[in-house]
């Protein structure tokens, strides 16, 4: 009999010249997903697994207790954009992605879904605007690890891809006057950038944000990663945010615990730090209240 890994290495060279839509639910919720040459696959997959149910119970309660737009910082494959219309077909997205590969992929999910109320601009967010080096593993274009951080995870091949990044100064004329709810930042390292990028409106609009932060990595600098999460800790403090980690439940369906933090813990991504790398930063004057309900 022909192993799983087989048939898949069989059918790779075959997949990089096809497009096509699979179809997947999640109770009464449907979406269909487009594979395009490939690419799409890794987003059914981890549609069907479930191992991120717990993120639709956690957005699920943010979007009862905040009002305005939700906001995403590093669109990717569009992932967080079919979690939320799971949930909410009507609250305003906007979605932030330098990467164009990625915006075509996400562009075919809207339309082939049908989303409304959806607007993405092809643009990342940092504390000045220009133009910056976006680094990718070679051939995979639209690969989530993609960083604008090149030492991240040192000795490895990249390709680099230059990309807009966008100040505080210009993204106030793309916002407006729309209030932040919900923000996710998903953006490999660079989020002392966005946070110096998006500082006066989350100040001023005192939204719920979920963000990854990474350990380092395994043949990364301990010191230079704990700089950068340092800085990270203190923009947040400035502006009357408190740091709180996810600790999710063994079958990853629901959060077990919020813990509060003074400093992002210093290791390496590896182990049991692979599942701590999920944050929320809530405003202090309502990060007891909203921690509680969160749970």
């Amino acid at each position: 009999m022909i192993s799983e890994n087989r048939i898949r290495a069989l059918l790779q060279p075959l997949l990089s010249h096809l497009s096509f839509y699979l179809p997947a639910s999640h109770g009464d919720q449907k979406v269909s997903i487009p594979v395009l040459r490939g690419t799409g696959l890794g987003v059914y997959k981890q549609f069907r697994s479930g191992e991120e149910l717990w993120k639709l119970g956690l957005y699920k309660r943010l979007l009862g207790l905040t009002d305005g737009l939700f906001v995403d910082v590093g669109v990717n494959l569009g992932q967080t954009l079919i979690q939320l219309r799971q949930i909410d077909r009507e609250r305003p997205y906007l979605g932030f992605e330098p990467n164009p590969d990625c915006l075509h992929y996400v562009d075919t999910l809207i339309r082939r879904n049908s989303y409304a109320h959806v607007e993405l601009l092809a643009v990342g967010i940092g504390e000045n605007t220009g133009v910056l080096s976006l680094y990718l593993p070679p051939g995979r274009s639209t690969d989530s690890t993609a960083t604008l951080i090149k030492d991240l995870r040192p000795d490895r091949d990249y390709d680099a891809r230059q990309v807009p990044i966008f100040s505080e100064d210009h993204l106030v004329g793309l916002i407006g006057d729309r209030k932040l709810g919900v923000v996710k930042v998903d953006v490999e390292g660079a989020e002392p950038e966005v946070f110096k990028g998006l500082r006066n409106s989350i100040d001023k609009d005192r939204p719920a944000v979920l963000c990854e932060v990474l350990f380092t990595d395994h043949r990364g600098d301990l010191d230079a990663s704990a700089t950068r999460n340092a800085e990270l800790m203190s923009i947040l403090g400035g502006i009357g945010y408190r740091v709180f980690q996810i600790r999710k439940s063994d079958d990853r369906q629901r959060i077990a615990a919020l813990t509060s933090m003074d400093e992002f813990p210093r290791g390496y991504h590896e182990g049991e730090n692979m599942a701590l790398a999920d944050y929320l930063f809530l405003p202090a004057e309502h990060a007891e209240n909203w921690g509680q309900s969160l749970l």
